[in-house]
């Protein structure tokens, strides 16, 4: 989509979340059919015609669900916030592995797993760190004062 006519209304942009999340949908639905496939016939499998096998087939569509889930996590971005009290954390792009905050908290005597299960949230002054999948995101509290 051309960047000139994007959504620029609460509204709209909310739409457009819609919209790629239905995308997201619409690609994973051509995941498990390749997936279906798979099964039936094998990963080496090609159509008798010709062209690419099974395996590349899902590979191409592993890449345009990555892709699909990148433009819906990048029109949620503005929205995502944290009410805590009366701050408001405000999504960052700031990721850190577990094992960074593991080793900062001390915390070396645990596994990476061990860690993300223990810490879903880790409360820090100027915010707070998520979990998420592997990593923590950084909700940052626009309140605070930054060196």
């Amino acid at each position: 989509m051309n960047p000139r006519y994007l959504p620029t209304t609460v509204d709209g942009k909310v739409a457009r979340v819609v919209e790629e999340s239905g995308e997201v949908v619409e690609v994973i639905g051509r995941c498990l059919r390749i997936f279906g496939k798979i099964g039936r016939f094998g990963l080496d499998s090609a159509d008798p015609e010709g062209g690419p096998n099974n395996a590349a087939m899902f590979l191409s569509e592993l890449a345009d669900l990555r892709h699909a889930i990148s433009q819906a996590e990048n029109c949620l971005t503005d929205f995502a916030k944290i009410k805590v009290g009366n701050a408001e954390l405000i999504w960052t792009k700031e990721l850190v592995p577990a094992s960074e905050l593991r080793e900062l908290y001390n915390e070396e005597h645990l596994t990476d797993e061990q860690f993300l299960a223990e810490n879903k949230v880790i409360g820090v002054c100027s915010g707070q760190w998520h979990r998420e999948g592997l990593e923590y995101r950084l909700y940052l509290d626009m309140s605070f004062e930054h060196a």
